[in-house]
């Protein structure tokens, strides 16, 4: 529980002090379990920080989705033993996989031609400190 002590030192800290001489207080909040290369980051640059993180593991969802749903159609076709519609569906989950793997590898390569059409590489962002 706070005092009425405590309280005035609060107040005269963030105001500098009774005697002029205090800490300044801030009112961010800071996240203690965030390690500290991400937790000073001002907001835009922590939103972009996690957008890059979260295209990373779409990409990387995706490549595994891609392998489960191509051995998937591979073991199908193979076990589908002359039925025409099990086989149909097996390709058609083969050429789905590779769809799904072309729109990943699309969006990586759009994210290249970004990175060296306007020299901003969006998938590390950087920003400068100092505007």
């Amino acid at each position: 529980m706070i005092s009425t002590d405590n309280l005035k030192y609060l107040a005269a800290a963030d105001s500098g002090g009774a005697d002029g001489v205090g800490v300044r207080m801030s009112n961010e909040i800071k996240n203690a379990a965030l390690p500290l290369e991400i937790a000073n980051k001002t907001p835009g640059e922590g939103l972009a920080f996690y957008i890059a993180i979260l295209w990373r593991a779409v990409v990387t969802l995706g490549g595994v989705a891609f392998i489960i749903f191509l051995i998937w159609g591979g073991i199908e076709w193979l076990t589908a033993g002359g039925d025409k519609g099990r086989v149909e569906t097996a390709q058609k989950m083969i050429s789905n996989a590779f769809i799904g793997l072309a729109i990943l590898v699309g969006s990586y390569a759009i994210a290249l031609f970004i990175e060296n059409a306007f020299k901003i590489n969006i998938l590390q962002p950087i920003f400068p400190n100092n505007l």
